[in-house]
C-alpha cells in the first residue's frame, strides 16, 4: 500500500468541514453543498488516478460509531488534495506547538 505524501496525509479521526468546493462526489451526498466527515483513512490505493484528488473515508461527525469503529464507514467522498493540505498543515502547527 502506498503511504500518502505528507502534504495529504491527514490524521484518522480528524473531522474535516468542507466548503461545497472541496469535494466533488459523495455517496448518499447532496452535491453542491458543505459536507463534515470524520476521516476513517485516505484511499492511498488510488492515489494515482489524480494528482488533484483523493478519496476519503468516514463517518458523518452524528454517527455514534464514528470513534469507536464498530461499522464500515458510512461516508465516502472524492475531496480537493488542496483541501487535506489545509487540513494537514493545521494538524502540523497543532501539533508543533
Amino acid at each position: 500500500m502506498t503511504t500518502p505524501p505528507p502534504a495529504t496525509a491527514v490524521e484518522p479521526g480528524t473531522l474535516l468541514r468542507l466548503e461545497s468546493d472541496d469535494w466533488s462526489y459523495g455517496r448518499d451526498l447532496t452535491a453542491a453543498t458543505k459536507v463534515a466527515v470524520v476521516v476513517t483513512r485516505l484511499r492511498t490505493e488510488l492515489a494515482h488516478v489524480s494528482d488533484d484528488w483523493m478519496w476519503v473515508l468516514g463517518h458523518r461527525p452524528e454517527c455514534a460509531n464514528s470513534r469507536t469503529g464498530e461499522h464500515q464507514p458510512c461516508m465516502e467522498l472524492r475531496v480537493k488534495v488542496t483541501a487535506l493540505r489545509r487540513f494537514a498543515s493545521t494538524q502540523d502547527r497543532r501539533q508543533s506547538q
